[in-house]
């Protein structure tokens, strides 16, 4: 059994986060929690109200890794292609972003009005930063904003169930480059996500 003093919030926050992904919200209950820590039902009130609050704090685990993941892919230092890559390796699962933990969150929305105002903020922010990524290359603000729609409603189909393959994301990086931005990439362009994408897969 573990040592009860020696969990952390933290602690209590990844098993939590593990039940979710699981078997959904309505898993996440304390006692089946605290068994699977090896500790009592009291050292969850070391560190949480209640339930809620443990709710409370696995969306916000959520919303640190995976929307703060997709709003730096897409706003990292260098060149429009540095960004794509990110992006790229990020949907690939190479980078902080969690696929299943983002279908717990959604699928947990469809029951709770607070999580889905949550989540459709969470997404504004996502999108905000894939439209900022686009801006440079010249499209007008409504084109910027269905592109970064298109790109960001593609990537959470994919995580949806789509087709969740290494293979099919990665086939044709270049294509769907064109496809989200509007042009063909340059010869340099291509061979850099090519190289970029291959290296993540």
């Amino acid at each position: 059994m573990a040592a009860e003093g020696r969990l952390s919030a933290d602690d209590w926050i990844t098993a939590g986060l593990e039940v979710l992904v699981e078997g959904g919200v309505t898993a996440v209950r304390i006692l089946p929690i605290s068994k699977r820590l090896g500790v009592t039902r009291g050292s969850f009130y070391w560190h949480f109200t209640g339930r809620e609050a443990l709710l409370g704090g696995l969306l916000d685990a959520w919303e640190d890794k995976n929307t703060t993941a997709v709003v730096q892919a897409a706003t990292a230092p260098g060149t429009l292609i540095d960004r794509y890559i990110a992006l790229s390796q990020l949907w690939l699962g190479c980078l902080d972003f969690d696929p299943r933990l983002e279908v717990a969150v959604r699928e947990w929305s469809r029951h709770d009005p607070a999580v889905l105002e949550k989540l459709r903020a969470a997404d504004e922010r996502r999108l905000a930063a894939l439209a900022e990524m686009i801006e440079p290359e010249g499209h007008d603000p409504a084109m910027t904003r269905y592109r970064a729609r298109t790109i960001y409603r593609m990537q959470m189909g994919w995580h949806e169930g789509v087709d969740t393959s290494t293979a099919a994301k990665a086939a044709t990086p270049a294509a769907y480059f064109e496809i989200f931005l509007g042009r063909a990439p340059t010869a340099s362009e291509r061979e850099a996500i090519e190289a970029g994408i291959c290296a993540a897969s």
